[in-house]
Order: structure tokens, then C-alpha cells, then sequence
């Protein structure tokens, strides 16, 4: 899909999380960094709500792709943002020593995986 500059997106209506939720701070800033300030119209901390309301034409949204996955897109268009994305880093912690333990090694794998880039 063809890239959207966040700045082509200051005269639409915006769906993001609540204050708070650090992707609230995430989108608002990218907007920032895009020379406007979102007009928030909807709020939700849950990303199937927000695709939801997407496909409902109730305005745009950043959305992570990790969250996309396994969601049902109908109705949404999604498109990779231009220039510079905004972007999360995704920690595990875990007790001295413990990382290597049997119960343990399968979570952090899928850790791995669900945050491995997507192509």
C-alpha cells in the first residue's frame, strides 16, 4: 500500500487512546512532529475498538501493526506511514538467572515473535 505523511492527515477527525495511555502521547506527537495538533474525536485504549470505528468512517488513527494482526480490517485501509513513523520498544523483565528457565523460554519466543518486524 502506497505511505500517508502524517501531515496529509491534519484535517481529518482522529480515533486514538485515552490521555495517559503512553500511545495517546505516541500519536499526539507524531501529529506534532507533523506540524499540527489532532482533533480527537474519539477515544479508545482498545485498538479493535479503534479499527472499528475506522471502518465506520469516524476518522483516521495510528495504529501499531502488531496490533493488527489477526483483526478484521474490513472497511479500513491501512497504509505505512511516511518519513519518520513513530515508534515502540518492547521490553521483557525477568529475574536474574530465570531467563533460560524451561516455563520461561517458550513466553519470551513468542515475545520475539509477535514483536518481530512484519513483512
Amino acid at each position: 500500500a502506497a505511505q500517508v505523511a502524517v501531515a496529509d492527515l491534519a484535517g481529518d477527525p482522529w480515533i486514538g487512546p485515552y490521555p495517559g495511555n503512553p500511545c495517546h502521547d505516541v500519536v499526539v506527537l507524531a501529529c506534532e512532529y507533523a506540524g499540527f495538533e489532532p482533533r480527537l474525536e474519539h477515544s479508545s485504549d482498545d485498538f479493535r475498538a479503534v479499527v472499528s470505528l475506522a471502518s465506520a468512517a469516524a476518522g483516521v488513527a495510528l495504529v501499531p501493526r502488531s496490533a493488527l494482526r489477526d483483526m478484521d480490517l474490513t472497511g479500513v485501509v491501512v497504509r505505512p506511514v511516511d518519513g519518520v513513523a513513530p515508534t515502540r520498544r518492547v521490553f521483557a523483565a525477568v529475574r536474574r538467572g530465570a531467563g533460560d528457565h524451561p516455563l520461561l523460554r517458550p513466553v519470551l519466543a513468542a515475545l520475539r515473535e509477535a514483536a518481530a518486524p512484519q513483512g
